[in-house]
């Protein structure tokens, strides 16, 4: 077989270094007629073999793994978290009571609970005191008890208190400011509970509340 009857044959292969390894078999060709001259051998057989042994070698070499692509991972950005200024609570202001204080509500007793007081000072401006004294009412014989609380202006504070029998002109003293205090009653009454019925701050004149 000529060097053209190879490149034939080769062709036929799918395999696209067929060139280079034509050029290899005519270099390959005279080799084996070189052979042939001196050695007497059979050149068809000679060719046959060799063509057998480029054909393994070329598949052998074609059934690798080929090697797997490397694959780049692209960096994912991480989440940016914005922070939430917090909200603080508004401060408390605390407002400490000074001297006698604000007086507050009063409630008005149901008629048949009710009772009739008088806040006075003795007017004696050496030994100042005031007294709160029951004047009569329909709850003398139904309520249970009168509280009374008396505060200077300086902000000092005393309790007293009335217990049945109720009478009139019955009353508790408290030594006071010539200039004025702060008195508050609690009558407590059957039904109703203890309720403040007076809050106020009194000269040291007489006033009938």
């Amino acid at each position: 077989m000529d060097p053209g009857g190879y490149k034939q044959l080769i062709r036929k292969w799918d395999y696209a270094g067929a060139d280079f390894i034509t050029q290899h078999i005519v270099w390959y060709d005279r080799i084996i007629r070189y052979i042939i001259r001196y050695s007497g051998m059979n050149y068809s057989i000679l060719v046959i073999s060799l063509v057998l042994a480029v054909a393994f070698v070329l598949t052998a070499g074609c059934t690798q793994n080929a090697t797997p692509p490397v694959v780049t991972a692209t960096p994912t950005a991480a989440p940016v978290t914005t922070p939430v200024a917090s909200q603080s609570p508004a401060p408390v202001t605390t407002v400490q009571q000074i001297g006698m204080g604000t007086p507050g509500p009063t409630q008005m007793l149901p008629v048949d609970y009710m009772l009739d007081f008088m806040v006075q000072g003795n007017g004696d401006t050496s030994n100042p005191y005031m007294a709160v004294t029951l004047r009569g009412g329909n709850g003398m014989n139904l309520d249970s008890r009168v509280d009374v609380t008396f505060t200077k202006p300086d902000g000092t504070s005393q309790q007293n208190s009335m217990l049945p029998p109720f009478y009139v002109g019955q009353q508790v003293t408290f030594p006071s400011s010539t200039y004025q205090n702060r008195v508050e009653i609690w009558v407590t009454a059957p039904t109703v509970g203890k309720v403040k019925t007076y809050d106020d701050i009194v000269g040291f004149k007489s006033i009938n509340p």
